[in-house]
């Protein structure tokens, strides 16, 4: 009787050994796989060590979007890494032999690859991204037709989020043209309209005085003076000025706003007309 019950207890022990490994295995990956999403959307340590020392506001910030976006890629591999590491111990629980497997896996591999060139060309076309590095999370750029901030990358597809709040997802294959806004520097660029009565001189001095104005305004994303670059076409009804200023990236649109207002203010004060399109009709002598 007392042998019988050791023999039982033997048993449960090992049911529940048998058991207990792979609930430990599916937890430990359930809790490492959290722990990394955690790091990634929280941890700013790798970001202070790149941006900490003799770098200017600019270099900093573009310093910032590029690790941002190592990073996602980064614990992207970790992930992946993971879920293969714990499923192989998980198999290996149940003395289940990898090799035969393994061989599987590259075979699959190898089929998959030739089958799915659409998804192969997305990787490589992610690879050259990153390398010649086109573009970073956070950067605005206009991608087939599309425009918005880079709110995801990963190695198969870009997610833009566009000004209305839309989510546009695009495959890293079909991408063969980007124009990046926010790339090391960015240009406020303002033009306007005035008639062609006007003094262009006192015109260009308004625009000059208003733009310093904006300038002194945002001083740390002002990276250098502004240029008023005169007449740029004779339009049907007005003559065209330009301004330009060069801006920290991405700044370049709140300083556009700010200096329009400033110019519309400045030239209603000194009687400067901001035309409109006009028709004049002659008529003729009757009979």
């Amino acid at each position: 009787m007392g042998s019988l019950l050791n023999k039982l207890q033997i048993d449960w022990l090992n049911a529940v050994t048998f058991l207990a490994g792979p609930l430990v295995v599916i937890v430990a990956w359930f809790a490492i796989d959290r722990l990394l999403i955690k790091l990634h959307k929280k941890s700013k340590f790798v970001e202070r060590v790149f941006t900490t020392g003799a770098y200017e506001k600019t270099k900093k910030a573009l310093i910032a979007q590029r690790v941002k976006t190592f990073r996602g890629l980064f614990v992207q591999c970790l992930r992946t890494l993971n879920a293969i590491f714990f499923l192989f111990m998980f198999l290996g629980r149940f003395d289940i032999d990898l090799k035969p497997l393994l061989a599987g896996v590259g075979v699959v591999g190898l089929g998959i690859s030739l089958a799915a060139q659409n998804i192969l060309r997305d990787f490589i076309n992610g690879l050259l991204i990153i390398i010649e590095d086109q573009f970073n999370v956070g950067d605005w750029v206009s991608i087939s037709g599309f425009s918005g901030t880079v709110e995801r990358f990963t190695m198969r597809a870009t997610s833009l989020r566009a000004t209305d709040g839309r989510l546009i997802v695009i495959p890293n294959g079909t991408i063969s043209q980007v124009a990046n806004s926010t790339k090391k520097f960015s240009m406020a660029l303002v033009e306007v309209g005035v008639d062609y009565a006007t003094d262009i001189q006192k015109a260009m001095a308004v625009l000059d005085r208003s733009a310093n104005e904006v300038s002194e305004t945002f001083g740390r994303d002002v990276l250098e003076p502004p240029s008023v670059q005169g007449i740029i076409s004779f339009g049907a009804s007005d003559l065209q000025l330009r301004v330009l200023i060069k801006t920290v990236p991405g700044a370049q649109w709140r300083i556009e706003r700010a200096l329009r207002v400033v110019i519309k203010e400045q030239f209603d004060k000194e009687g400067i007309v901001i035309p409109f399109p006009q028709l004049v009709v002659h008529k003729g002598a009757p009979g």
